[in-house]
């Protein structure tokens, strides 16, 4: 179908649509049956969209690197790829793509470095690959 200019067409404005740069997640208790609270304040995670520069580039380094594993295979490479590297990239990818922790008393980097912390870390990466929050 073509565009055609109309009277509607000329107060489009494409920015009406696009999703913002940050949200915020309000992040649940291990549980997963209330709010994540530490001295009775909710725990909140600020986190960059799916459409934002840091995003796209934490992205575009793990594609490369899974594609990189995937080509050395297919030459009869053994994969270097181990659980520790795994969740080193996942750890990468999810501090690119967060700005801030609020009310919570440990930097991105220790939370999402934490195995024990897999509920918090869970949910800042599905918070983040759904393009709705932003």
């Amino acid at each position: 179908m073509e565009y055609q200019n109309t009277a509607a067409a000329t107060a489009f404005n494409l920015a009406d649509f696009e999703a913002s740069d940050t949200a915020w997640l309000e992040l649940e208790n291990i549980k997963g049956d209330g709010p994540l609270l530490v001295g009775g304040l909710p725990v909140r995670v600020e986190i960059r969209s799916p459409g934002t520069k840091e995003a796209s580039s934490a992205q575009h380094k793990l594609e490369t690197a899974a594609t990189t594993r995937t080509y050395a295979a297919m030459r009869g490479k053994a994969s270097k790829e181990t659980v520790e590297s795994k969740r080193a990239e996942r750890v990468e990818k999810l501090l690119a793509v967060t700005v801030r922790f609020e009310n919570f008393p440990a930097s991105p980097q220790e939370v999402f470095s934490n195995p024990k912390l897999g509920y918090i870390t869970d949910q800042v990466a599905a918070f983040h690959g759904d393009w709705g929050n932003f």
